[in-house]
């Protein structure tokens, strides 16, 4: 993720799994922070759903 409207879609898809309680994106350096008690197979599933990889 390198540009905010990244930001929007990834963070909006997480927002959706169960359990997400927040998240939080470092565009400098390209990091999502998912707090909550989640499936972080979920997690990935909405992010590559949105259109992103996870790395």
């Amino acid at each position: 993720m390198t540009r905010a409207s990244c930001t929007g879609k990834v963070t909006a898809a997480v927002a959706d799994v169960a359990g997400v309680e927040a998240t939080d994106v470092d565009l400098d350096i390209g990091i999502l922070t998912v707090t909550g008690d989640y499936d972080s197979e979920q997690v990935r599933g909405a992010i590559n759903a949105a259109g992103y990889q996870v790395v």
